[in-house]
């Protein structure tokens, strides 16, 4: 390049700012502790703190159903009907299928 254009743009020939550009894009975009690997780690973060708060409001429900069941037999009775379709001696249980639940 010639004298000219040097001199019209002195701050491109000048090595130590063409050198920190140069440093600060690699931390940018290409270093381990880069902004997008921040970014992405923070993203994740917070799906994962939605994810535990979803865990323990679950938790919280699954202690409370067991202490209903643990208070009472008859709870516990007409939960294992309900749900695992239990029955007494000589009794028959009959499971009535909507199609469209099936569907």
């Amino acid at each position: 390049m010639n004298w000219k254009f040097w001199k019209r743009y002195p701050l491109l020939g000048n090595r130590f700012l063409l050198t920190g550009l140069a440093f600060g894009i690699y931390l940018f975009f290409f270093d381990a502790n880069s902004i997008l690997n921040i970014v992405a780690l923070k993203s994740k973060e917070w799906a994962l703190e939605k994810d535990e708060k979803y865990y323990q409001d679950h938790i919280a429900e699954t202690q409370q159903r067991l202490e209903e069941l643990s208070s009472n037999t008859d709870n516990l009775e007409k939960f294992a009907r309900e749900n695992h379709h239990m029955k007494r001696a000589g009794e028959s249980v009959y499971v009535i299928v909507d199609r469209a639940e099936l569907e």
